[in-house]
Formats: C-alpha cells, structure tokens, sequence
C-alpha cells in the first residue's frame, strides 16, 4: 500500500500546483501586462491548465479520492465564468428574427491569400465573402495591388457588387500595393474615421452605419501581433509535438522576446479603443476584428467592457480562428452592446488565410 500512497501523494502536489495555476489563469485577464507579463502568459495556457485538471478530476474519480476530486470540482465552480466563456456550449439554435436583424462578419483575409481573382480562376476568400449573405463585412490584412495582374481594388469592388458601400484604411503603403483594414456594407456608410494610435501595421477604424433608419457603430481592429514567422511557429509547432528541453530552449527567446513585447503593445491599444468606445455606450455598438488575443486575456476584457460576446452567448465549443501550426485559439472575436441580441455564432472552415471567418446575426433590440 504504501507504493501507492507516496504515488498518490505525489499526483496531490502536481494537483494542487495545478488548480492554483488554473484559477489564476481564469482571472489573469484582471492583471496589466504593464504591472506584470507574467499573468498574461498564464491567460494564454488556460486551455492546457484546464484540460490537466480534467485529468486530474477523472483519475481522483477512478481511485475514489473524494476530497480531491470535490477541491477540483470546486475550481471548476470559482471559475465557471471563465470556463463557459472561453469554451461556451449552446446547443439549442433559436430561430433569428426577420426584423431588425443583420448578418456580421469579420475576416483577416491575410492579403487574400496573395493570390488574385478571375472569373476563371476566382479567389476562395472573395468568393467566400460574395456567397456569405453578410450584410456587414470587416476586413484585417487586406491587401489590393496597383499593378493590373494583380488583384486590385477595382477587381474586388466589381467581385463584391452586393456591396455597394464600402471604406478602406491603408495602413502600410508601398509602391505596388498597400495593405490595411476594410468594411464592405449592404447599408449606407455615414461616416468613417481612424482611431488614433501609433503603430505601423495595426490600426482600428470607426464607422456610422444606416441600417433601416437606426444608426449602428462597427469598430473594425487589428491589434498588435506576435510577429511569429514561419521558423518561429515550427519551433513552437516542434515543442508541441516533442515537449522536450531541446526544442524548449528554441522557443524560450521567442517567447521571451516577442511575445512579452506585443502584450504590452496590444495592451496600449486596447486601452485607447476602450476609451474610444466607451463614448458610444448609448447607440448600437459592434467591436469586432483580429485582436490577437484570447478570450482570457487584458487586452480582451479591457475593450470588452460591459458589452457581450456575441461567441459565448451564441457559439458552441472552442470557436478557434487561429489555424496554423498548433496556434489553435479564438483570437478574432465579435462584440455587440447591450442593446443587440446575437444568434447563431460561427466559425467557418476555410483554410486560405491563416485565420477563419467568424460570424453571427445580431438583432437591434
């Protein structure tokens, strides 16, 4: 008996340990990456925390622990919040009303894939938008070209001829193409303007928008990003796979380097469009786009505010728009104010950018 007990013993500590990690994980978002960066890459291993005492949960329940097996359990209860949020589960659709509704869409189309767009050879992510019936289009990493063989803003305007209203905010400017944020809407544009911070890739842009006679704010993002390349993600994609010293020691400078620097950036951000959007608590408000970042995360909470996920209260499962090389996370999202109900949240599989699409209908209640 004693064998098992010191093995039991053993597996308490590691559980202990780990329940503390993950209900400091669930609230990390509640620290400022400029107080300590710390809590911020705890918010980004929430998942792996969560899935741990998951196991630890199912093995105390197989050799009948119950005292251990009820402490996780109350974890699960202090951080039910964070949980639901992050990995919501709603089963059940309910049917989208036919008036004051909208349909909303957000996509980093990274450079549309580099890739241009013929009636023979038609762009998958242009032809995505033309078929998804949105009435609200927000684009990230948008990229048209100069030069006729390329794809260019006059080829997407004649591709998304549904769209009859649209803005476009240049953030990199070259001589052959530029590159930046873009709405496509179904409803007349008011106004556009720029949200002013310094960055030279990122930006946010604020639009009025008519719809029906009711006036609907769209905040389109494209906050600060790790900057990982290719090498980067495969020695993170190497971790993953090998979970050894060796390929740790190859991402530890990254990690260190890049990823502590674009919290604190993502976090200035964030808070100049929090500030923005807080004057505009009283119209119809929808923030949206590429946050690079997760639901569990400062620059997330701070934006968010008092207004809803439109994810977490209509989507179901982890909603990843992140694909490539094991950076699986929901890091675009869509926020509404609490005036607007959402319905039907998803995240479509198209595989062209290295982002998915995420949409839903919203109602102006």
């Amino acid at each position: 008996m004693k064998p098992f007990r010191l093995i039991h013993s053993i597996i308490a500590t590691f559980n202990v340990a780990g329940t503390l990690l993950f209900i400091v994980a669930a609230f990390s978002d509640c620290i400022s990456p400029n107080t300590s960066v710390f809590f911020a890459y705890l918010g980004l291993l929430f998942p792996i925390f969560f899935i741990i005492n998951c196991c630890f949960l199912l093995y105390w329940l197989m050799v009948r622990k119950w005292m251990l097996f009820f402490v996780i359990l109350c974890s699960f209860f202090v951080c039910w919040k964070p949980i639901t949020h992050y990995l919501p589960f709603n089963p059940f659709p309910i049917n989208i009303p036919q008036d004051n509704t909208f349909k909303i869409l957000t996509y980093n189309v990274m450079a549309f894939g580099y890739r241009d767009h013929t009636a023979t050879n038609p762009n998958a992510i242009i032809q995505y938008i033309a078929d998804s019936g949105a009435d609200i289009v927000c684009l990230q990493e948008y990229m048209v070209s100069t030069q006729r063989n390329f794809l260019t803003q006059e080829k997407v305007e004649r591709a998304l001829y549904m769209y009859p209203y649209h803005y476009t905010a240049p953030l990199v400017q070259k001589n052959q193409y530029w590159i930046g944020l873009a709405v496509f809407s179904k409803y007349p544009i008011r106004s556009s303007r720029k949200i002013s911070y310094d960055s030279t890739f990122n930006g946010s842009t604020i639009h009025e928008i008519d719809v029906d006679g009711k006036k609907l704010i769209v905040v389109n993002n494209h906050l600060e990003s790790f900057k990982l390349t290719m090498e980067d993600r495969t020695k993170y994609e190497d971790f993953i796979k090998n979970m050894n010293a060796g390929t740790f020691e190859g991402l530890k400078e990254t990690v260190q380097r890049k990823l502590g620097s674009a919290f604190l950036i993502r976090a200035e951000q964030a808070e100049i469009v929090a500030e923005e959007t807080e004057k505009l608590k009283e119209d119809y408000l929808v923030v949206c786009g590429d946050f690079n970042d997760t639901p569990i995360s400062y620059a997330y909470r701070i934006i968010k505010g008092d207004m809803l996920d439109a994810f977490a209260t209509s989507g179901s499962g982890l909603g990843i728009t992140c694909n490539q090389n094991f950076f699986w996370f929901r890091i675009d999202h869509i926020l509404h104010s609490p005036n607007m109900t959402a319905y039907h949240a998803k995240v479509d599989n198209i595989s062209m950018s290295d982002h998915y699409p995420m949409w839903c209908y919203l109602e102006m209640n």
